[in-house]
């Protein structure tokens, strides 16, 4: 019975062994596996991050083009607008008259 003990004991110790090493390849997979996983996500997070900036920088371009465009037909507008003034004082000085009127009027319905 000793020996049977002796073998149950030995098996028993080898039993011990296999399942530690198990559990340590087990837990560089899954080191490994976190690894790779971190590494796929801080990739995503980085083109992410670029392909905000570069939609930013776009929108920001066409935003200030925008803002050019309008300040140029601003211009265009009071150049055709003192232009007419000039030709047509007295027309000028009516139609401001009339708009004056009207705004009081509508003003004072309120």
């Amino acid at each position: 019975m000793s020996k049977d003990t002796d073998a149950v004991s030995d098996q028993i110790a080898t039993l011990r062994a296999d399942v530690a090493a198990l559990t340590e390849l087990v837990g560089e997979i899954t080191s490994r596996h976190g690894r790779e996983a971190r590494s796929r996500v801080d990739a995503a997070a980085h083109d992410l991050k670029d392909r905000a900036n570069h939609a930013v920088h776009d929108a920001r371009d066409r935003t200030e083009e925008a803002l050019r465009e309008a300040g140029r037909r601003a211009a265009e507008f009071e150049d055709n607008t003192r232009g007419s003034i000039q030709s047509n004082p007295f027309q000028a000085v009516g139609i401001a008259a009339a708009v004056g009127f009207l705004m009081g009027y509508l003003g004072s319905r309120r």
